[in-house]
């Protein structure tokens, strides 16, 4: 039973921390007489700083304590690897494809840290994996992404000639990458949820996976487009707001169906 409490337990945070970003984003809001920013990644910007970073952090180490062997439970390792970099690397202030000089100090050191994290929990996942604790295959997809994302971060953000224009890397702003790719496994795990399990959903579940999947996809499109072409507009913020509704929603229903299932054995190899 512990086993299943703490499976639980991880399911509900990661609606919690829904709910804390939301609440913390509403609550500058309101401070500030309903004024809103472009998106909510601009929020990084006011007091719903801390909040916002927190619990991105928090929602990776979910993530990956959830995950186990299959498909679905690579996908959200794959979805951690993403979702410090959305907290860590902000967009620019105010649609500007720039971070103030007086913030690029705490964006590089956060780097750093994700730099030195990814590095010791490949390592960690190797030794696992020469034991027979972990697959190799989650080890092989999950780590060589990981370091692969950390080795180009690295670059960017410290190497002469590269790093003056970090956050942004050829007018590609960075933020937007790891949101998209974040929100990309949870437009791809409702689907994988649906047709790949070996035992199928009911079917009001299976509506509520598919719909989310279609409503992150499309948020996701109207955030980019809204981005690339006018990023002062709420086109990015309506974006976020419906793909972090969606991604609730989905937390939620899962946890809903789930309630009595253990989570699938993330050390067992296979």
């Amino acid at each position: 039973m512990t086993g299943l409490r703490t499976h639980r337990s991880l399911r509900l945070a990661l609606v919690a921390i829904v709910v804390a970003v939301a609440a913390s984003v509403l609550i500058e809001m309101a401070g500030a007489g309903w004024a809103l920013l472009p998106s909510i990644s601009d929020y990084f910007y006011s007091p719903a700083r801390g909040v916002f970073v927190g619990g991105l952090t928090a929602a990776a180490v979910a993530l990956l304590a959830l995950s186990g062997r299959d498909a679905e439970s690579i996908m959200l390792d794959v979805a951690a690897v993403f979702a410090p970099l959305i907290a860590i690397v902000p967009t620019g202030f105010r649609g500007t494809p720039a971070v103030p000089t007086d913030v690029l100090p705490t964006v590089r050191n956060g780097v750093g840290v994700y730099i030195a994290m990814v590095f010791a929990l490949v390592l960690l996942g190797i030794l696992l994996a020469v034991r027979g604790e972990i697959a190799w295959k989650r080890v092989m997809i999950v780590g060589s992404l990981a370091g692969a994302v950390a080795l180009t971060l690295g670059c960017l953000a410290y190497a002469p000639g590269l790093s003056e224009d970090f956050p942004f890397a050829g007018g590609v702003n960075l933020h937007l990458v790891a949101t998209v790719c974040f929100f990309a496994m949870f437009a791809a795990i409702p689907l994988v949820t649906v047709f790949r399990r070996a035992e199928r959903p009911p079917r009001r579940y299976r509506v509520i996976y598919l719909t989310v999947a279609i409503l992150i996809v499309t948020a996701l499109t109207v955030a980019v487009v809204s981005a690339v072409a006018d990023p002062d507009t709420v086109g990015v913020l309506i974006g976020e707001s419906v793909a972090l509704a969606a991604f609730a929603v989905f937390w939620t229903t899962q946890t809903v169906e789930r309630w009595r299932e253990s989570d699938p054995p993330s050390i067992i190899a296979g």
